[in-house]
């Protein structure tokens, strides 16, 4: 009987036994924030209860650079590397106990489970983008802001902040009016489409004052008309078949779910067929800054 009372008593955060009985569970964690810390090699994410001074927490040993692209992630638990752990806690629980390299010595852990098995997965959702002014369109069509790229250079349109590959910022090429894009000698495409935007025959990367210049937008022979680019009248040409510095945003969210969790503590076993450890937002927000190559 006495057995039964304490299973009932304790059910409404967990349940455990000392004979080794495997009992399904229930952590009390909805409340609580998923927070993150770590990195390649070490990664954890946690949440803590401090009402009932309780921790839950996922540790994974991949060397992977992580949330930089959209992926779902599977990992299976092991106890080692890729683990997660139940505590409890004499006192409350800071962030610093699983983000610090020397853990606090205080507060003191009452109980320590640790999961041998189950499956983490990780739902990573990345989002690119190269503020360009552009909105994105799902489409593979390299004249739009999809997944095609227009100039060759590895970086699709979407996430490329210089679409035509001229060296001049997609950014600089649109004009005031979104709806009336610029098109300098109206003709073909508009200039951020464009490799030659006044049409005098000179790529447009190429009208600059030496084969290290790679902005041709302080090229200026008439200043009445403007950088020599956009001028048809001036059609001198520099061979520059480099593409300057592309800079894009990356921000990320990850949702972590736990699948066929098995916890043990000595001869005590808890158990739970999903967990859902919840969402963080904006677990990367980041500039990407690279020089993309130049296409064969």
């Amino acid at each position: 009987m006495k057995k039964y009372l304490m299973i009932f008593a304790m059910s409404l955060f967990l349940s455990a036994c000392n004979d080794g009985e495997v009992i399904l569970t229930s952590f009390n964690f909805g409340d609580a924030n998923l927070e993150f810390c770590g990195g390649p090699g070490d990664y954890v994410f946690f949440k803590i209860n401090n009402q009932a001074a309780e921790s839950i927490a996922l540790q994974l040993g991949t060397t992977d650079v992580l949330f930089f692209e959209s992926d779902t992630l599977e990992v299976n638990l092991d106890g080692n590397a890729n683990k997660v752990t139940y505590r409890s806690f004499n006192d409350v629980v800071m962030a610093n106990y699983f983000c610090d390299n020397i853990p606090p010595t205080t507060p003191g852990v009452i109980s320590n489970f640790v999961g041998t098995d189950g499956l983490a997965t990780l739902f990573i959702t990345a989002i690119f983008d190269d503020n360009d002014g552009i909105p994105f369109e799902n489409t593979d069509d390299p004249m739009k802001e999809g997944f095609g790229d227009f100039d060759n250079d590895g970086l699709p349109n979407f996430y490329d902040d210089d679409d035509d590959g001229d060296n001049v910022p997609t950014i600089s090429e649109i004009g005031d009016d979104p709806n009336n894009l610029m098109n300098t000698d109206g003709e073909d495409n508009v200039d951020y489409l464009d490799e030659d935007d006044d049409n005098d025959g000179v790529l447009t990367r190429y009208e600059v004052s030496n084969e290290n210049d790679l902005d041709p937008r302080d090229d200026i022979t008439d200043p009445s008309v403007g950088p020599d680019y956009l001028n048809p009248a001036v059609s001198n040409e520099i061979i520059v078949d480099k593409f300057r510095v592309h800079t894009y945003n990356v921000r990320s969210d990850v949702r972590i779910r736990i699948d066929n969790l098995v916890l043990v503590s000595e001869n005590e076993q808890i158990t739970r067929e999903t967990l859902s450890l919840g969402t963080i937002e904006d677990i990367v927000n980041s500039d990407i800054t690279l020089t993309p190559d130049f296409p064969d």
